[in-house]
């Protein structure tokens, strides 16, 4: 099996910074998902940076998620909706989207929890931190789903790169887009 990148947009870098760093992480290493961090953007601000992304990457052959409403998907064209909130958030995000749009659940707390989200009909469950260091309590719980359930598992690790992850035997790795600062 083949780990494919799940790149993490970071929700407080520059919109510029994110498509010269999302540009330079596509020409060099395959990629399958992107998702968009909001961040504390407010939402014009957010709608515009999924908009200053969304070509580049779905060009690229790789699905654009963001987080918030259900009907911010078909606004910007994205591929699907990263869901971090309950039980009852999830099922809200299939009912709207599925089957035309991806659905993801993130903030996942419990081998319970994970289970509970699947059930609903998820696309993906991401184990782990969108930012900050990886548990090893993540790591062992994208494990066992890998090796026990159907539904692609995401091991997010904030601090791994492209060159460096352990994906242990997760269907996604969930890296950071690097975002380099530029001097001025």
């Amino acid at each position: 099996m083949t780990t494919e990148i799940y790149l993490i947009a970071p929700g407080d870098a520059d919109a510029e910074a994110l498509k010269s760093a999302l540009s330079a992480s596509l020409s060099s290493h395959p990629v399958a998902a992107l998702l968009v961090l909001r961040g504390a953007r407010a939402e014009r601000d957010y709608r515009d940076l999924v908009k200053a992304l969304l070509p580049a990457a779905q060009k690229a052959g790789a699905a654009v998620l963001v987080e918030g409403e259900p009907g911010l998907v078909r606004l910007l064209g994205a591929d699907g909706l990263h869901v971090t909130g309950g039980i009852g958030a999830v099922k809200a995000a299939i009912e709207a989207l599925k089957p035309d749009f991806i659905v993801g659940a993130g903030d996942v707390r419990s081998r319970d929890d994970a289970m509970r989200k699947a059930e609903a009909g998820v696309d993906y469950i991401l184990f782990g931190p969108e930012t900050g260091p990886l548990a090893p309590a993540h790591r062992d719980l994208a494990q066992w789903w890998s090796e026990t359930m159907e539904v692609p598992g995401v091991l997010s690790d904030p601090e791994a790169t492209p060159d460096s992850f352990d994906a242990g035997s997760s269907e996604f790795i969930g890296l950071p887009l690097i975002v380099r600062e530029v001097a001025t």
